[in-house]
C-alpha cells in the first residue's frame, strides 16, 4: 500500500528532492502531492537574472515542467500556498481551501529576500519567475 507524501515548496531544493526520490523508485512507495506557491513547475532561480539580462529564455531555466509531474503521478498544486499544517490530523491545507493528508511531510520552502525599506522603493527584486518583468 502506498503512503502519502506531501512536499511543501517547489523550488530548487524541492525539485531536487523529488528527482532523487523518483530516481530511487518512490513511485512504487508514495502518492506524492506538492504545494508550490508559483503557478508553474520548478525552475532554476539562480539563472533568473540571466533571463532578465536576455541571456536565457524563461523556458531555458525550467527544471521540471508540469508534464514531468504528471508523468510520475505527482499531484502538483501549482499556485497554491500551504497555509497550515495540522500535525495531529496529518493534513496540510492550501490557500485554496483544499487539504492533503500525509504520512510523510517534507518542508522544502525557500526564503524571502529582505531589502531595507529605502532601497525597496527604488528596486526591482526578481525573486520569482512570475515576478520578473517580461523582456
Amino acid at each position: 500500500m502506498k503512503r502519502d507524501l506531501v512536499l511543501v515548496g517547489n523550488g530548487m531544493a524541492g525539485a531536487r528532492f523529488l528527482e532523487e526520490l523518483f530516481e530511487r523508485g518512490a513511485g512504487d512507495r508514495f502518492c506524492v502531492t506538492v504545494f508550490g506557491e508559483e503557478p508553474q513547475g520548478s525552475y532554476n532561480r539562480v539563472l533568473l537574472s540571466s533571463v532578465l539580462a536576455g541571456k536565457h529564455r524563461p523556458e531555458d531555466i525550467v527544471l521540471n515542467p508540469p508534464g514531468w509531474y504528471r508523468e510520475r503521478g505527482i499531484e502538483l498544486r501549482a499556485g497554491v500556498r500551504a497555509v497550515s499544517i495540522d500535525l495531529q490530523a496529518r493534513v496540510v491545507r492550501g490557500n485554496d481551501g483544499g487539504d492533503a493528508r500525509y504520512d510523510t511531510l517534507v518542508l522544502g520552502t525557500g526564503s524571502t529576500p529582505l531589502l531595507p525599506p529605502r532601497a525597496a522603493r527604488r528596486s526591482c527584486l526578481p525573486s520569482t519567475a512570475s515576478g520578473a518583468p517580461a523582456r
